[in-house]
């Protein structure tokens, strides 16, 4: 199985292996990192969170089985005043057919949405307060804020894992 993954976060590129791994143990898994253009802004808000990871699913697949893309931002929920930190993540197989899932939600400090509004990225920012450079790539926003609770690679996995559930048990989602 050869997956095309639209991101050149080696931490992303790691968590979308394992998870194909984890959902096909008896597959041979190929996954390569293919640098693509995500089509929105560096740090996503709303809907500019999917669109990113259907881009980047869309732009990384070529002659691959599968294309991935994972774009993480802020989405509001109906009736919460809060953003939440968000991954998504878009898997495409070569006949277009497209699944999505989410990794878990987290809020972040007003201080970070505030800078963020204004025009930051979260990895800016965090790499700032936790002196982390680009910590994007190591444990993320979630494994600072958690004290190493939980980490990036973490949430990335489970949303791959999300988007892969129609395809682990295809016979349900016909």
């Amino acid at each position: 199985m050869r997956i095309h993954v639209g991101t050149e976060n080696p931490l992303k590129t790691d968590a979308v292996a394992a998870a194909f791994r984890a959902a096909f143990p008896d597959s041979r898994i190929e996954v390569s990192s293919i640098r693509v253009h995500s089509g929105v802004p560096p740090q996503p808000f709303g809907e500019e969170v999917t669109d990113g990871a259907i881009a980047r699913a869309k732009g990384a697949r070529g002659d691959a089985d599968f294309g991935v893309g994972i774009e993480a931002g802020l989405v509001r929920l109906p009736r919460l005043d809060d953003y939440l930190n968000l991954q998504v993540c878009a898997i495409i197989d070569r006949d277009g057919r497209m699944t999505v899932g989410t990794g878990p939600g987290f809020v972040l400090p007003p201080s970070l949405i505030s800078a963020l509004q204004a025009g930051s990225t979260l990895n800016r920012e965090m790499s700032r307060i936790s002196g982390i450079p680009e910590i994007k790539a190591k444990s993320g926003a979630i494994g600072y804020l958690s004290a190493g609770v939980i980490d990036r690679f973490e949430i990335t996995y489970t949303a791959v894992l999300m988007a892969l559930i129609p395809r682990i048990r295809p016979e349900l989602y016909r």
